[in-house]
């Protein structure tokens, strides 16, 4: 088992749709694709724990609602694709989803809900599938949180508690070229490993993976202190 948090921001749909004249629901069908391949390859390295930035709430806000609305029906054929698929129960994955998906369409909303109630149980592996998510608001439902619970002294093992991912990241992967978080689980990526690969998301292979690892594995965390800790 890697006991690591590995988080993913699949970037570049529709860039690599755009770049061979396809839609932009291409790009995203192609995407979607690539990501359950890519689930498959976490299983097979026993990563224990997988962050993945589905939607944000800035696409929210700056997508075309025909787009958006392509977004959410390969959204919901994708969770219930999920939620029959064997691995998800082989290896006892725990899906958990984050962010404001409430707001989306009730069959977005349903799927959702039926693949956190199957796997709810489960304890080995956990997904977390980040859906009109941005790290703002998260940190702002933790503010919140704390303020009415009242508790006299905020540590940072406290505060974990009260976001909804509550585990650090050990390592970020992007696609698609940009150097950058984009609101992706700021406070969990304080220490992690930042990897960006310069590839569109649908054109991410095994082998893309497999190296980002091996660049994870070599690396030097020093996490805050002078002594680098090796992963």
């Amino acid at each position: 088992m890697r006991e690591i948090h590995l988080g993913l921001i699949p970037d570049g749909n529709r860039r690599w749709a755009r770049l061979h004249g396809l839609p932009a629901t291409e790009g995203h069908r192609r995407g979607a694709q690539v990501m359950e391949q890519f689930l498959k390859w976490c299983l097979e390295e026993e990563i224990q724990e997988v962050s993945i930035y589905a939607l944000s709430t800035e696409n929210l806000q700056k997508r075309s609602q025909e787009e958006l609305q392509s977004i959410y029906r390969l959204m919901a054929e994708n969770f219930r694709k999920l939620l029959n698929a064997e691995d998800l129960y082989r290896y006892e994955v725990k899906v958990n989803i984050f962010g404001k998906y409430y707001k989306l369409p009730d069959f977005v909303v349903e799927a959702a809900r039926n693949l956190i109630r199957a796997t709810s149980h489960h304890s080995r592996h956990f997904l977390n599938i980040l859906v009109a998510y941005g790290a703002q608001d998260e940190l702002l439902h933790c503010v919140r949180s704390l303020a009415e619970s009242r508790i006299a002294r905020i540590t940072e093992k406290v505060l974990l508690k009260h976001l909804w991912v509550k585990r650090p990241l050990d390592l970020v992967i992007r696609t698609g070229g940009d150097h950058r978080l984009s609101n992706f689980l700021l406070y969990q990526a304080a220490y992690a490993e930042l990897i960006f690969v310069d590839k569109y998301w649908p054109d991410f292979t095994k082998k893309d993976f497999k190296r980002c690892l091996r660049q994870f594995d070599q690396a030097q965390r020093r996490m805050g202190g002078d002594q680098p800790e090796y992963v």
